[in-house]
């Protein structure tokens, strides 16, 4: 049965390959930084990342995040590449999965919940692997690198659809309304319109914030806190 299981899933792949191979993605890290926007960004993970190593207090998965009740912020694999080097999600994003976590990657179901975080890990964020997957069901996590944008056809991507940075607020093209972190304004004044979106879940329990999420913009490779409030 196993077997049976795993052939259907490369077969999926292979199909999913097959038929995103001619969608219109969103891009990946298109824009480029300029040197004192990535100063600044490396100074500001260096400094979250240490606060989260430093924390002493133990903790298991589940009870570092918050409680998530609607499917707006989780993910769904669709599937596995047969070697185990990438997956997909439902918007047809494409991510990269590091070396080592294959085996475990292969045991994750359609039907089980995944949430995207930012890596924790020093190391393997500025080595590319700046997010980690967790998989709530099985309270495990695996490191990954997003390597090919959502498909912009795709009923389940996301969009800006406008933004005010006054009020450090964002709409999506499925009408929900989300209050930034007021602290990275700069940031968000750089964001544009039609941007595609990947919504991520903001460690709480690491660095005291009121924000529950974040909000990652694939063309520019980049984050922001975000509670949706609408």
């Amino acid at each position: 049965m196993k077997a049976i299981t795993k052939y259907l899933m490369i077969i999926l792949l292979f199909a999913l390959s097959t038929t995103f191979a001619n969608e219109t993605r969103a891009e990946v890290g298109s824009y480029k930084l300029s040197k004192e926007e990535i100063k600044e960004m490396l100074k500001q993970e260096e400094k979250e990342i240490s606060i989260s190593q430093n924390n002493k207090n133990p903790f298991r998965l589940e009870n570092s995040y918050p409680p998530l009740i609607l499917n707006h912020f989780t993910h769904n694999i669709i599937g596995v590449s047969v070697l185990g080097d990438y997956l997909v999600i439902e918007d047809g994003s494409q991510w990269k999965i590091r070396t080592g976590y294959a085996k475990e990657a292969f045991l994750w179901k359609e039907d089980q919940p995944i949430l995207v975080v930012k890596n924790d890990s020093y190391l393997s964020y500025f080595h590319g692997y700046r997010y980690k997957m967790i998989n709530i069901k099985r309270n495990t996590s695996i490191e990954v690198a997003l390597n090919l944008g959502p498909i912009l056809e795709n009923q389940k991507t996301l969009l800006i659809a406008a933004i005010n940075p006054t009020t450090c607020e964002i709409i999506l093209t499925d009408n929900s309304l989300w209050k930034c972190d007021p602290s990275q304004k700069s940031l968000l004044a750089k964001w544009e319109s039609i941007q595609a979106i990947v919504i991520g879940t903001n460690k709480k329990g690491w660095i005291k914030s009121p924000y529950d999420n974040i909000l990652i913009n694939t063309p520019r490779l980049e984050e922001i806190r975000a509670t949706r409030i609408e």
